[in-house]
């Protein structure tokens, strides 16, 4: 006989459930045409619910950075998990990064929080937390990809990362602007860019 979930289990539950519905409607409506209502009746919670767990639409978007956070610890498993062969971590990585970065839902929702980062600077604490450890790994990463010998004629491989997860990132955007999924041919643009950029 299956136990009974805990009171915390079930809230939090209950709180994913709210931000993974929250998230769908940003997408669909904007973050600004999305009421607290529209995710309240979209969740199937009353409104009082969603006020239980969420003061507002900003608190939620802070979540979503908690959520996002568990996807950015996967990433960084790849780095570990092939620490022994450094380009083929950095393959697994620069595959599942684009894909991430492409996909609609993720894409999408990228665009509405970076919009409304213009006014509200402070959502973007959450995320930035999250570049960083995202930074540190490939940084890591990047470190042991490159010939020492020639390292000084290169960038740094704190700047060479970030100049990765920007290419990353561009390429995502623009597969997603056309409605396409990463094809081959962007993979080896991105191998041949970064290996410009790391010597």
């Amino acid at each position: 006989m299956s136990e009974k979930p805990t009171r915390e289990e079930t809230t939090n539950a209950r709180r994913k459930h709210i931000v993974e519905v929250a998230a769908a409607c940003f997408i669909a409506k904007g973050f600004h045409q999305t009421s607290i209502r529209d995710i309240a009746r979209s969740a199937g919670v009353s409104l009082g619910n969603i006020y239980n767990h969420f003061p507002g639409k900003t608190e939620i978007i802070a979540e979503i950075a908690s959520l996002e956070a568990a996807q950015i610890d996967g990433f960084g498993s790849m780095f570990e998990k092939n620490s022994k062969d450094p380009h083929k971590a950095l393959d697994q990585f620069l595959k599942a990064y684009l894909k991430t970065c492409s996909a609609p839902s993720h894409a999408a929702l990228t665009l509405e929080i970076l919009a409304e980062a213009i006014r509200q600077p402070e959502i973007t604490v959450g995320f930035m937390e999250n570049r960083e450890k995202l930074l540190a790994g490939l940084e890591g990463l990047l470190g042991r990809l490159r010939n020492s010998e020639m390292a000084e004629n290169y960038l740094s491989d704190r700047d060479a990362a970030e100049f990765v997860l920007d290419l990353i990132e561009g390429v995502g955007m623009r597969v997603f602007f056309e409605e396409r999924k990463p094809a081959k041919r962007d993979y080896q643009k991105l191998h041949l860019a970064i290996s410009k950029l790391c010597g």
